[in-house]
């Protein structure tokens, strides 16, 4: 018997796409080629899927950012913005699934780009579409990961790091984790909020009214003698201190968590 497993029935449905063929359709097309077949019942259908391959966004924007690298010349993380529509491809699975980035317009004053997509990268193409968009240079920041309330000394485990795009960064933004860790925080502050030096301060070695050491040290002579702290400071601050025994207020340098170091000049009032 003839075979006629080549001849064409129907439009075949687009890459990635499912036509159903209903029961009436498939009671007519039996006899017209010598099919000994009718339909179970009136519901019966058979849907047809066309194979398919897609290249989706992420790769599109991923080949649009080399494209840009490559003609800016330098290697800063951009985050692009595209003005809009679709921007994924659909393939059949006989087309090659690669991407051409062609006539490639940048303008870094204006951050504008334009583009035109190609498939495949090389040889005849067979689909291609315009793109347009905006470029913006992003940087790493660290923040919080939870939020944390106010008086709370800072720690590598309280930090992740965001991408951010320049153009958002808050005046005196922080960026390196160092200028947080062993900080204390001023205010509660949020989950993934930039975070400004003002929102910090350093945190106290030494606290008010703990006893301290107030260390002179004048040429060969080091003079010590048990002192109190009127305030907070951290290491390397100024501090009010008073001298337990003359009762003798005085300012000093905190050296550390238990010692003062009073100026020379307050050696005539030490005692």
């Amino acid at each position: 018997s003839l075979s006629v497993g080549d001849t064409p029935i129907a439009q075949a449905p687009a890459p990635g796409q499912t036509i159903a063929l209903d029961a009436r359709f498939l009671k007519q097309l039996a006899p017209a080629y010598r099919l000994d077949w009718q339909p179970g019942s009136k519901f019966e259908k058979v849907l047809v899927g066309r194979m398919s391959q897609r290249i989706d966004a992420t790769q599109v924007v991923t080949s649009l950012n080399d494209a840009i690298h490559e003609r800016a010349g330098n290697d800063a993380r951009l985050d692009l913005v595209l003005d809009g529509g679709d921007i994924e491809f659909t393939l059949p699975t006989n087309i090659s699934p690669t991407l051409g980035v062609h006539n490639l317009q940048y303008d870094p004053s204006s951050q504008r780009f334009s583009a035109t997509l190609v498939v495949p990268a090389d040889g005849p193409t067979v689909l291609q579409r315009q793109v347009s968009g905006s470029i913006y240079e992003t940087i790493d920041i660290p923040v919080f990961n939870h939020a944390i309330g106010a008086g709370v000394t800072v720690q590598e485990a309280d930090l992740q790091w965001i991408s951010v795009r320049t153009d958002r960064l808050i005046g005196n933004v922080i960026t390196d984790n160092r200028q947080l860790v062993g900080m204390t925080t001023k205010r509660p502050l949020r989950t993934g909020q930039m975070l400004r030096g003002s929102d910090l301060v350093m945190t106290p070695a030494i606290r008010k009214n703990t006893l301290v050491t107030l260390a002179l040290q004048s040429g060969q002579m080091n003079l010590t003698v048990t002192g109190r702290a009127l305030e907070d400071a951290a290491i390397g601050q100024p501090i009010r201190v008073v001298n337990v025994n003359s009762k003798k207020e005085l300012t000093g340098i905190v050296r550390d968590s238990s010692t003062i170091v009073i100026p020379v000049v307050g050696q005539l009032t030490l005692n």
